[in-house]
């Protein structure tokens, strides 16, 4: 543990480039049009994805090397609630978990009873956009690691363990995320939700692999990926997938993936087989 602990800090340390000045402040209209599809009524015709769909991607992930887990979030409250394969196994999250730091960061602002300014974008920004590790680091820092654990909890988060200060070796189920982020828009203070969604559905093209790679066009995303391929094979990726009238989350974690590479195409298998697009 503490050789993976050494490898990992030392891998935290690497700040990620610097995203593109220009991207750095969304539009008024782009954040306003991302806060009004976050108000449309969720009112879904019948459960999406279906039973079969699931059955399908429980088939193929049960047949995939190294540890898996996948877990589907579609708010069936008087259904089977959260679906999936090992959907309570824990994982390291890896950069995951900085979906978590920008609801628990945008509850700091909110609760100081002032407006998100230009240094509070600097940490938002690059953590979501680019996965800067260093930014991360910062908003951990900013919230405090109760904060952090505040948001799990407020989440359901049942199978959630802190890092210990560390946030890469937070430990999550996919259960936990894919309900994180099907409620992610409730957790937000309202004001901020519309930023919140514009970053989440934003992120750099060469980090959207896996899921958004599939679900795109036909449904909005918003989604966070995070990985360790070289200290533990670790591949992972959570999502929110929104159309008019259907909404649910999907979380997908491995470790112990050949390659990363591999762990993408995981990924997009599952998600491929809940959307019916699997050949």
């Amino acid at each position: 543990m503490a050789v993976l602990a050494t490898a990992l800090c030392a891998l935290l340390a690497v700040p990620a480039e610097a995203p593109p000045a220009a991207g750095a402040t969304a539009s008024a209209s782009t954040v306003a049009a991302a806060a009004r599809s976050s108000r449309r009524p969720h009112v879904r015709r019948s459960v999406y994805p279906s039973a079969r769909r699931v059955r399908a991607a429980d088939r193929y992930i049960a047949h995939r090397a190294g540890r898996k887990a996948f877990a589907v979030d579609d708010g069936d409250k008087d259904g089977d609630g959260v679906k999936g394969f090992a959907i309570h196994s824990r994982f390291h999250s890896a950069s995951v978990v900085k979906s978590m730091l920008l609801v628990a960061y945008l509850r700091m602002v909110a609760h100081a009873h002032r407006a998100l300014d230009a240094a509070d974008r600097a940490v938002l920004y690059p953590m979501i956009h680019s996965s800067d590790n260093v930014a991360a680091t910062t908003a951990l820092e900013d919230v405090g690691e109760d904060a952090l654990n505040g948001v799990a909890r407020d989440a359901h988060m049942t199978n959630y363990v802190p890092g210990g200060g560390t946030w890469g070796f937070t430990e999550v189920s996919a259960a936990d995320l894919a309900r994180f982020f099907y409620n992610q828009d409730k957790l937000i203070p309202r004001r901020f939700d519309g930023y919140a969604r514009w970053l989440l559905s934003g992120i750099e093209a060469s980090e959207s692999w896996g899921i958004p790679a599939v679900a795109r066009p036909e449904f909005s995303v918003f989604f966070k990926g995070g990985w360790l391929p070289e200290i533990e094979g670790l591949v992972n990726q959570a999502a929110r997938l929104e159309r008019p009238r259907i909404k649910f989350a999907l979380a997908v974690l491995s470790t112990h993936d050949p390659s990363m590479e591999y762990g993408e195409q995981t990924i997009e298998g599952v998600t491929a087989r809940l959307l019916g697009r699997a050949r």
